[in-house]
């Protein structure tokens, strides 16, 4: 009987044991399905059948390289990039000691300018006038001296009692005492009359010559302060604090990614029928294939320079920040109807000649096949084997296979 009890407890043991074993399989074989179950990024299909259809890529609608005017060391930088930056803001801070030395000499030489002006045309001064006056009574004290001396030696020349020689040294003296006097005579009389007016002219220019100047240097002073051009995003920043920021050289790149424009191409055997003003529908892949509106702003009028097509600029609102620049994305434009849906090419894979696609249905993975027309870049056009709101799988991977869980992304 003891034996009996105990080959019933050995048994109850074995069997809760076996429970115990099943449940840790089941939970493990629970969790490593949980483990394999994949994320995959799925594109919405559309109608692509209501106009013009061009494929291109997303742009920000401003893009502005800050350059500094003039040239120096970088004192400080006041953003990053990334930062969010209002225009007006200030970006970098160039040393300005040099500037300002730029400044104070334009100053003080424009100060002597003005003062050297403001004399010429007050004109001589009584005591000037009473100098230069004496200065003329003396020359002709002298003259009258030479020419006394002049006439006793001429007379003694006449009388054979003086050479040749001494007579013309006497006749050069008087000569120089005529000249002075002139001279000082020319001296006084323009001193009072005041300068002309050609002089005036002369030293009003170069007052306004130095006053140039100092503008220019003031200019220059208030350029070491670099200044956001536009209301943006700092999408690259080239200088750091203590770096020589050279004149014209790019320090930051800003752009405005509150609207965005999609740029694209438009065969010319379509392109009349794009109206600037136009609304149209614009399809972002890496969206997941989500629909916005967006607006013609710009239809040019020339093709591009290695093919026929021309291009075409739409404007799309990103008040969300969803759009970034360098996507692709598909115009639907309004006009001549295309047959045929475009699929982003990595959603399509190509096995024995045949196409095929993943399409999502309640997380379960389905192969469906389609008739391909066309393949350029990063579109290609399907004319069989999809329909509107079918769920594409952006690049599929070897794990996915008919009938898949996956988790919808």
């Amino acid at each position: 009987m003891k034996k009996t009890t105990q080959w019933k407890t050995i048994a109850a043991v074995m069997a809760a044991v076996s429970l115990i074993a099943a449940g840790c399989s089941e939970t493990s074989s629970a969790s490593q399905t949980s483990e394999n179950v994949p994320v995959v990024k799925t594109w919405k299909v559309t109608s692509a059948s209501t106009g013009v259809i061009a494929s291109g890529k997303v742009a920000a609608s401003e893009e502005i390289q800050v350059v500094s005017k003039v040239s120096g060391k970088a004192a400080s930088v006041n953003v990053k990039e990334g930062a969010v930056v209002k225009q007006g803001d200030v970006l970098v801070t160039l040393e300005a000691a040099d500037f300002q030395q730029q400044i104070n000499q334009a100053q003080a030489a424009i100060a002597g300018a003005q003062a050297k002006l403001r004399d010429t045309k007050a004109g001589a001064r009584n005591e000037q006038l009473t100098q230069l006056g004496s200065i003329v009574t003396q020359a002709e004290a002298s003259l009258k001296v030479v020419e006394s001396n002049y006439n006793r030696m001429k007379a003694l020349f006449d009388a054979g009692a003086l050479s040749q020689a001494e007579l013309e040294k006497s006749s050069l003296e008087l000569e120089k005492a005529r000249t002075g006097l002139e001279q000082a005579q020319a001296q006084y009389d323009l001193a009072k009359a005041g300068p002309t007016a050609d002089t005036v002219a002369a030293l009003q220019a170069e007052v306004s010559r130095l006053g140039s100047n100092l503008e220019l240097a003031k200019s220059n002073y208030d350029n070491t302060i670099i200044r956001a051009p536009i209301t943006g995003i700092v999408a690259k920043r080239s200088v750091d604090p203590g770096e020589m920021a050279a004149a014209g050289t790019p320090l930051m790149v800003l752009v405005n990614m509150a609207d965005v424009k999609v740029e694209a191409s438009v065969p010319e055997n379509q392109i009349n029928q794009v109206k600037v003003g136009s609304t149209v529908d614009v399809k972002v892949g890496s969206l997941g294939g989500k629909v916005l509106k967006g607006t013609v702003e710009f239809v040019s009028p020339i093709s591009d320079t290695n093919s026929s097509s021309f291009p075409v600029k739409v404007k799309v609102n990103n008040q969300d920040g969803l759009l970034r620049a360098g996507m692709v994305a598909e115009v639907m434009l309004q006009g001549q109807a295309t047959a045929g849906t475009k699929l982003p090419t990595s959603a399509v894979l190509e096995k024995d000649s045949k196409h095929y696609v993943y399409t999502v249905d309640d997380n379960v993975v389905h192969q469906v096949e389609v008739a391909v027309e066309n393949a350029s870049g990063d579109w290609t056009t399907v004319t069989n084997g999809v329909k509107d709101n079918d769920q594409i799988v952006l690049n599929p991977t070897d794990k996915l296979s008919e009938g898949s869980k996956v988790i919808a992304n």
